[in-house]
């Protein structure tokens, strides 16, 4: 009796079986006290060039990450440990990285020409802790006029415009940028403009006046960038110094006594001027990059 009622129930659960065995796995992935899959595949598509790649619950890299797309314009780094998080706000793991050339790209700043494509990261927002590193490639025969290859950077595109990247490292033997990034946007190689040269008073100056003025308290960066202009000047301009064809002065723009000064040169914040004079007359100039290195300075020096 019991055989002929369990017959009938066993050749359902076989027949079941076999029903699913195209699509069920034998061996179910593991899971976690909450339910949920230990770890998952993030897949990362590069202009078509898909990969994928181990992760845990938390949305941590279980390995390291190098991937290019087949044509080499695009690669990635990730250390293994990075957390990759969506988006979204409760900052779901990410699951799928897909990387396209922008078909409406943006306009380029003023100041810069586009090199080669833009890239459209997705999904904008995706989120990497620590930063991730970036290459883009470029072909130095497309490169506009003028252009040095060791000036090039990556910028992203938000919506208040272009940004440029703090880190990057150009390799002009294999006409590549690297840069970090801890954040998706759209990105692009971008080359910056050659300024306009410098208005220049005729035949060799009388004088030159280097003035640095500050406000209190003073931070680092404004300590840092009197200590630099006080060594160039003095290192290289030593002979000038003696003679009295170039001055160099630290003024607070705060002391009543140096109002004088101050309006002459239009300076209420800590900045640093260059004042050629020429037959009696300023031709003043603010060096708005301040934080320009020594060599830099000798440049702007020697245009005197």
């Amino acid at each position: 009796m019991v055989i002929k009622t369990l017959y009938p129930l066993l050749l359902a659960c076989l027949i079941l079986s076999l029903m699913l065995g195209c699509t069920a796995s034998s061996t179910p992935p593991p899971v976690t006290n909450g339910g949920e899959l230990s770890s998952y595949h993030l897949e990362i598509d590069l202009l078509g060039t898909k990969n994928e790649f181990l992760v845990d619950s938390q949305g941590r890299l279980k390995t390291k990450v190098e991937t290019s797309s087949a044509d080499g314009r695009i690669s990635l780094w990730l250390d293994e440990g990075t957390m990759v998080k969506d988006k979204d706000k409760d900052e779901k793991p990410l699951q799928v990285v897909h990387v396209s050339i922008d078909s409406s790209p943006p306009f380029p700043p003023d100041d810069a020409y586009l090199v080669g494509a833009v890239y459209d990261f997705r999904p904008e927002g995706a989120n990497f802790n620590p930063q991730i590193k970036l290459a883009l490639s470029y072909d130095p025969d497309e490169l506009p006029e003028g252009v040095i290859e060791r000036n090039l950077y990556i910028a992203c595109y938000k919506d208040t415009g272009w940004e440029k990247l703090l880190y990057k490292n150009v390799d002009t033997e294999s006409h590549r940028v690297t840069t970090q990034i801890d954040r998706f946007a759209r990105v692009a190689i971008l080359a910056p403009k050659e300024p306009p040269p410098l208005d220049k008073p005729s035949g060799p100056a009388d004088r030159v006046e280097v003035v640095y003025f500050y406000r209190t308290p003073r931070c680092y960066s404004c300590i840092y960038v009197e200590a630099g202009t006080r060594y160039t000047v003095e290192n290289y301009f030593k002979d000038e110094l003696a003679s009295g064809r170039v001055t160099f002065q630290v003024i607070n723009v705060q002391d009543k006594e140096n109002a004088a000064i101050v309006n002459k040169y239009g300076a209420f914040t800590s900045s640093l001027f260059i004042n050629t004079i020429k037959d009696s007359t300023d031709h003043i100039k603010e060096a708005t990059d301040i934080f320009i290195s020594s060599l830099a300075m000798t440049e702007r020096l020697s245009r005197r």
